[in-house]
């Protein structure tokens, strides 16, 4: 047993060696195009597999065994199928050459050890695998081994080829985990020194370091363009000298010498400083001492930000502050913040003068609770409910978390609008405007437009209804009748001998008569629905919806003894008026507003062929 263990661990040595130069000579092929580094690590690997196949373990004449197909299966798991085929063909090579009975067998071994690695780096899916995956590589190989053994029996005997058992799956689990950690570990600082440089290099700031004497030792892509070169490797050895003017480089050889003979850092210095172009730029600097191994300063590392857009944003600041400022003092408007909380955190003069009785408690760190409890107890604001003061405060200082206006009349008769709404960082902005005048206006306003849609609707003499409004009133009505189904009844009235009684007595007498007649007709109609209209001259009109031809009489009725009451008591003479009837039912036939009021003016003109003073239906 010992016979096979021996060799096997040499041959673990020759792993162990190969895979620290593929870790150290990692950097320098990770610089390389892709296929000179694909066939330097497919060299590296096959020579690795020739090595181990120096040390072999021979079982029986021509039937040996070692460790080269852990090799090749790391190599194909890290770098793929390319690497796998210049390490096989090296390696298979080399076995040919030995010769013997299991050439082909070591062949076909390495080959199935290249799918192995080539199948569980497709499982991992990256170029950073999971060090679980080479545990599950280094099982696989371990299976296939056992496989192998069990091949190996058709060409040795079962005792002879298992004596390989044990030795081989330890061996070749050790063998596959070393390499195949070592390997990923060297991966992995490789990677994170290349994410570092990338960001050292490509990093906006200005970064570098420099040694004792001021010479610069590194810099990133930033500095190179800043100073005019196109690579950072050509200021490598240059002094600030070289490339500023003479007072700058002498002050920043001053300053860093400070830094060195004393140890301490300069962080975050700003400085306005003059370019070549003449163009006057801001940079924030920090400089920290290198210490090396043995305690002495060997150099310092600085990193530089230009900061003039933040300077040019923070004076542009200062300058919008004081605009502020002088807006908010100037502003006829008040203003006022409230946090979250409902705490006063601003507010201008203006908004404290609005409101002259509650001015005194409307400071800063003022609860908008305490100032409406204030506003209600001086009587400051009117149509405060005076049982429930403290609800009302509640509710009001709750609609400060809502955006709304809204207006309220103080005390003195002055009307004000306050308008709030939400800021970005959740307080609340109150503006306050003195509405006292536009709300003056809009009154006169209402009131004019109240005026003009009363003489617009009515007759000026009588105060009824005047012509339009009639005519869109029965139309209105007798479609919402017609859709309803019920009857709609029209009286037309004309007042007697009107003629001659304006000729007789007058036009004021008239126009009092005329008058008359309107009252007694709005006194006769009972229901809100109906409507009373001035029809023209001395003609009147009355809508009565809902109403059949049987209750239409006797309203004309009611209203023809109304008219000849109040002629008698008001004037002291007798006027008698005519009134015409006709129903509108949508079950006796369709009907317009057109021939209800001449059907309605056929049985006035009957009325009056029949003797006046009286009431006629239409047929």
């Amino acid at each position: 047993m010992s016979e096979i263990w021996q060799p096997l661990i040499a041959n673990l040595a020759v792993v162990a060696l190969f895979s620290s130069i593929w870790s150290l000579a990692s950097d320098w092929l990770d610089k390389q195009r892709w296929i000179v580094r694909k066939l330097c690590i497919g060299v590296l690997v096959g020579s690795a597999a020739i090595g181990t196949m120096l040390l072999t373990v021979e079982i029986v004449p021509g039937v040996v065994y070692d460790l080269r197909t852990c090799v090749v299966a790391v190599g194909a798991f890290f770098s793929g199928p390319l690497v796998a085929v210049i390490a096989i063909v090296m390696a298979g090579t080399y076995r040919l050459l030995e010769g013997g009975a299991g050439v082909s067998l070591g062949i076909a071994h390495m080959a199935a050890a290249a799918l192995v690695g080539l199948a569980v780096r497709a499982s991992a899916r990256s170029s950073l695998p999971n060090p679980l995956w080479i545990v599950f590589l280094a099982l696989a190989m371990a299976l296939l081994l056992l496989f192998i053994v069990f091949v190996l029996t058709r060409i040795v005997s079962l005792e002879e080829a298992g004596e390989l058992i044990l030795p081989g799956t330890v061996l070749s689990l050790l063998a596959t985990l070393m390499m195949g950690l070592t390997m990923l570990a060297a991966r992995q600082a490789g990677y994170d020194r290349s994410i570092l440089c990338a960001a050292l290099a490509q990093a906006p700031e200005f970064l570098y370091v420099k040694d004792v004497d001021g010479r610069f030792l590194t810099v990133n892509e930033a500095v190179a363009r800043h100073q005019g070169y196109s690579d950072p490797a050509q200021m490598i050895g240059m002094t600030d000298f070289d490339v500023t003017d003479p007072a700058r480089a002498q002050h920043l050889y001053e300053q860093e010498r400070r830094i060195i003979e004393s140890g301490t850092s300069v962080l975050d210095l700003e400085e306005e400083i003059v370019e070549k172009s003449g163009e006057r730029r801001w940079y924030r600097t920090s400089k920290v001492p290198l210490t090396g191994k043995d305690g002495r300063i060997v150099g310092l590392a600085g990193m530089t930000v230009d900061i003039t857009g933040v300077k040019q944003l923070e004076r542009e600041l200062i300058e919008s502050r004081d605009r502020l400022s002088l807006a908010m003092s100037e502003m006829s408007d008040g203003l006022a913040l409230f946090d979250r909380d409902g705490y006063l955190v601003f507010c201008n003069e203006q908004y404290r003068k609005a409101f002259p009785r509650s001015e005194h408690v409307r400071v800063v760190g003022a609860h908008i609770k305490d100032i409406l409890l204030e506003c209600a107890r001086s009587g400051e604001q009117l149509g405060i409910p005076e049982d429930d003061i403290e609800g009302w405060a509640e509710r009001v200082a709750s609609l400060l978390r809502v955006p709304n206006v809204v207006t309220v009349e103080l005390f003195n008769g002055s009307y004000l609008q306050l308008r709030n709404q939400l800021a970005s960082n959740d307080s609340a902005l109150v503006i306050v405007t003195d509405v006292t005048d536009l709300k003056l206006a809009e009154r006169a306003l209402i009131e004019a437009n109240a005026d003009l849609s009363r003489q617009a609707s009515t007759d000026a003499l009588t105060g009824l209804a005047n012509r339009r409004v009639f005519d869109d009133a029965l139309e209105r009505d007798m479609a919402r009748c017609g859709r309803a189904g019920t009857p709609l009844s029209l009286i037309l009235l004309d007042v007697d001998r009107f003629k001659h009684y304006n000729d007789l007595h007058g036009h004021q007498a008239g126009d009092r008569c005329l008058v008359m007649v309107a009252n007694a007709l709005r006194a006769s109609l009972l229901r809100p629905t109906d409507l009373a209209a001035r029809y023209g001259g001395e003609e009147f009109a009355v809508i009565l919806p809902d109403t059949d031809i049987t209750g239409a009489e006797a309203v004309a009725e009611r209203i023809r003894t109304a008219i000849a009451g109040a002629a008698t008591s008001e004037l002291g003479i007798e006027v008698t008026a005519s009134l015409g009837v006709a129903e509108y039912d949508l079950a006796k036939g369709p009907s317009t507003p057109e021939n209800l009021v001449r059907r309605a003016d056929g049985a006035l003109y009957s009325a009056k062929a029949a003797g006046r003073n009286r009431v006629m239906a239409a047929e």
